[in-house]
């Protein structure tokens, strides 16, 4: 197996998707990194909306842990069962979390981490609420750097990507995605990635809520790992070039 995923698969095998959290754990963790660039993963254990409990978005966690290792991005993810839904609810303690991290370390853009089903006919849907989550430069951006790793809007299936059709990131007015909160109420900069689980499911473990075995490509899971960590520099890159403005860190 290449070296990447392994880890992916020995990060992914921290997060116990259905176990509430113990005494002294929270639901979530973070890690900081170095660039001014947060990735997020709300949804890497199972959570909880309007009373009933939704499977995880597995190895959205391990993704974003692995993808920030290898970029120096921060990362923010779900690793314990949440009494709530992070991208659902507004003020849980996640978004209080996210709130307080790109206030201390100058967050200048947040990429939001989720996953889809393996039956989507893309590799990558791109949410940014038909634009209103970024400046449009960023938006050519991503769509560049995207194309560069062989994903685009009318590529084959698994390298096909899919912006602001699926998943918009907006969801309605009664929804508050991580996407919205970050870009609406803290005037950062967002983006909402869904991975097809053939793009980030190494194997599924046996405690996933989803029951059937299933294997993702590895191939296809090495690309989206480089196209991410690409993502992650070239927004970096491009703020640093630009200004990212408005959020000044402060010392821990």
């Amino acid at each position: 197996m290449n070296a990447w995923l392994e880890r992916l698969v020995a990060l992914e095998s921290e997060v116990e998707y259905k176990t509430p959290p113990r005494r002294g754990e929270g639901e979530f963790c973070f890690q900081p990194g170095s660039l001014p660039v947060l990735i997020s993963a709300p949804h890497g254990a199972a959570h909880t909306r309007h009373g009933r409990l939704k499977e995880e978005d597995d190895f959205t966690a391990g993704m974003a842990r692995l993808c920030a290792e290898l970029s120096g991005a921060h990362v923010l993810y779900a690793w314990r069962k949440s009494a709530t839904d992070p991208n659902y609810y507004p003020d849980v303690p996640y978004k209080q979390a996210l709130r307080e991290i790109v206030r201390r370390f100058g967050i200048g853009f947040v990429l939001d981490l989720h996953g889809c089903a393996a039956y989507r006919d893309f590799g990558i849907g791109v949410g940014t609420m038909q634009g209103q989550s970024l400046p449009c430069e960023f938006r050519r951006l991503i769509l560049k750097v995207l194309y560069h790793h062989g994903f685009r809007t009318g590529g084959g299936w698994l390298s096909r990507v899919d912006v602001d059709r699926t998943f918009t990131a907006g969801n309605g007015s009664r929804q508050e995605t991580i996407t919205r909160f970050v870009s609406q109420r803290l005037g950062v900069p967002a983006v909402q990635i869904e991975l097809n689980s053939y793009l980030r499911v190494v194997r599924r473990r046996p405690q996933a809520s989803e029951r059937n075995p299933f294997e993702g490509d590895p191939e296809m899971i090495e690309r989206t790992i480089r196209l991410l960590v690409g993502l992650v520099r070239a927004v970096a890159r491009f703020g640093a070039s630009d200004g990212f403005g408005g959020v000044s860190p402060t010392k821990l």
